[in-house]
């Protein structure tokens, strides 16, 4: 039989995930996450405009279900310019702020990158966290 996880105890966990301050950040380096990843293997992109955002828990909504989900606002970037090099967007990830831990991180889809940004390009991310067990 599976270990099952009531849904309370999902949002209790996802509430404790989501509590610390957060900060959500683009990338720019061509790389694939994998388990083992940590903060220092992504390149945080800079320029053209760019600012990375804080995600703080008021603004997380957490659901219970199968499965237990919390989601944030849409996060949206307004580029001025070219960003500087690599000049590129490859996906997005999200630290601790208190210790800088990388707390989860997402590629895009490869259709997709590497994303060369320009004036007037806008790129949207809408944070979504899940909890479930598996039965």
């Amino acid at each position: 039989m599976s270990l099952i996880v009531p849904d309370v105890a999902e949002v209790d966990a996802l509430t404790k995930i989501l509590t610390p301050a957060l900060t959500l950040k683009l990338y720019g380096n061509n790389y694939n996450p994998v388990p083992a990843s940590v903060a220092a293997n992504f390149t945080e992109i800079a320029g053209g405009g760019y600012a990375n955002k804080p995600l703080i828990f008021a603004g997380w909504a957490i659901v219970a279900g199968a499965p237990s989900l919390a989601t944030y606002g849409i996060q949206t970037w307004n580029f001025t310019g070219a960003i500087n090099a690599p000049a590129t967007i490859y996906g997005f990830f999200v630290t601790r702020n208190s210790d800088g831990l990388l707390m989860w991180c997402e590629r895009f889809a490869a259709g997709v990158v590497p994303i060369v940004p320009i004036v007037g390009s806008v790129i949207s991310v809408t944070p979504v966290f899940s909890g479930s067990s598996v039965y």
